[in-house]
């Protein structure tokens, strides 16, 4: 069976007078037996009412005296105390001759919980007061922290006022160093805040900074691409003017003259000069070998084919010359591209395939090339591709393959795409994408 608590008991032993003084009212109006005494039933009920009266004071007692809350007994109507349990002596440092008989705010560490016969009479008034945390100073001025509850309730007839008194010192000292802490943390938590805000600043003051100097070196980089197209359409040109006066003036000249040494090499041999005309034929044929020479460094510079018959004439005359000179296998796919009028994004296709074809007479040790040239809707799209030993990955982004940097920067000035990639033992690929709109790069 569950131990009563001290309001239980309390409201027992009130229940077990009041039975009493029934039962003495109830009989006290009855007759006595025949030798004038009390009923055997009356003795009886009696008995065992003040028996279990006395079971449930002891209970109380025991309770009251063991308990470990401060239990503070007044008399309702003076305020004065009537008892006091170990506990509270203990806790208050005062004997229970030293609290006995005294008023409550006699009682120097209670003066602050009931400092005034008023705040007594409004205790008397409620019958209920409740105090979470009092700060109280013991007679050894040792500094606690309670919780405070009275009732009012009857003893005996009597009023009596009964304080409970609990002790929440540890408990008040944990929860002033749980706010400490959370001041503390709270401090911490702005300072970091504070902290984080000016990183914030300067982040993005840097950010502001790094997309400035971004925007400024894009800038800069599309002038250098525009300087750069800019160059590239003036070299275009200069090789246009300077081939086709090598193929016009100095190759008509050499021409003219070839002529007049064979007119002059007849007419030496009609004469019967055998010896000279010889002389004159050696120097007609060096003549030819530089007129082959003159032509050769016209057409690298800008071969008229190109001018001439377009683009992809130009790539299968230069996939044939190079398959004659190198002896490497060179086959040309056109699919639907066989008119590419814009002048500069021919130029630009067939530089491409003349660098990439340089580049594996150089360093693929290929046997086969394959080029691709076909035309998607409003693209354009050019793949060389060869079974060589394979581009090393480095060397695709070494800024110092000038080739492979060419081939890019002429596909970005067009607005078009390039890659360039390679497997050991598999070969190397360029793929270009250009769009068909007209990008010409201007010439003034």
């Amino acid at each position: 069976m569950p131990s009563k608590t001290k309001s239980q008991l309390m409201a027992e032993n009130a229940a077990f007078r009041a039975r009493l003084a029934d039962l003495e009212v109830t009989s006290a109006g009855r007759p006595t037996g025949n030798g004038g005494e009390l009923s055997q039933s009356y003795i009886v009920e009696s008995r065992r009412i003040r028996e279990a009266l006395t079971t449930s004071e002891i209970r109380y007692r025991r309770l009251f005296e063991t308990a470990k809350d401060g239990i503070l007994i007044l008399d309702a109507d003076t305020g004065r105390i009537t008892d006091a349990n170990p506990f509270l002596q203990n806790l208050l440092g005062y004997s229970h001759a030293e609290l006995r008989g005294k008023m409550l705010w006699e009682i120097g560490p209670l003066r602050d919980i009931a400092a005034s016969r008023g705040a007594f009479r409004k205790l008397q008034q409620k019958k209920y007061i409740r105090y979470e945390n009092l700060p109280l100073e013991t007679k050894d001025r040792r500094h606690k922290h309670v919780e405070f509850v009275s009732n009012v309730y009857r003893e005996n007839g009597t009023k009596v006022i009964q304080c409970n008194i609990r002790d929440i010192t540890a408990r008040h000292q944990a929860e002033m160093a749980l706010a400490d802490a959370s001041k503390e943390m709270e401090k911490r938590v702005e300072e970091r805040t504070a902290e984080l805000l000016t990183a914030n600043r300067l982040m993005k003051k840097m950010l502001d900074e790094g997309k400035r100097a971004e925007e400024r070196l894009s800038k800069s980089r599309e002038r250098l691409r525009n300087l750069s197209g800019r160059l590239q359409s003036v070299l275009e040109d200069e090789r246009t003017r300077i081939s086709r006066e090598i193929h016009d003036e100095l190759g008509q000249a050499l021409t003219a003259m070839k002529m007049d040494l064979s007119l002059i090499r007849r007419r030496l041999l009609s004469d019967g000069l055998g010896e000279p005309a010889a002389k004159i034929q050696d120097i007609e044929l060096g003549a030819t070998r530089i007129i082959r020479t003159v032509r050769k460094i016209a057409t690298d510079l800008r071969p008229g084919i190109l001018d001439e018959l377009g683009v992809v004439a130009a790539i299968k005359w230069m996939a044939k010359n190079f398959q004659n000179r190198t002896g490497i296998s060179c086959k040309v796919v056109v699919k639907g591209s066989d008119k590419i009028s814009d002048y500069t994004q021919a130029t630009v296709i067939f530089r491409i395939v003349q660098e990439s074809l340089t580049n594996v007479m150089r360093h693929a040790a290929a046997s086969q090339v394959y080029v691709t040239l076909e035309r998607k809707d409003d693209l354009v799209d050019l793949e060389v591709r060869d079974n060589g030993i394979g581009i090393k990955e480095g060397r695709i982004s070494d800024s110092k393959s000038l080739g492979l940097v060419g081939i890019r920067e002429r596909v970005l000035l067009l607005g078009g795409e390039a890659s360039i990639s390679g497997k050991p033992g598999e070969g190397t690929i360029v793929r270009v994408t250009l769009p068909m709109e007209e990008r010409a790069i201007p010439n003034a």
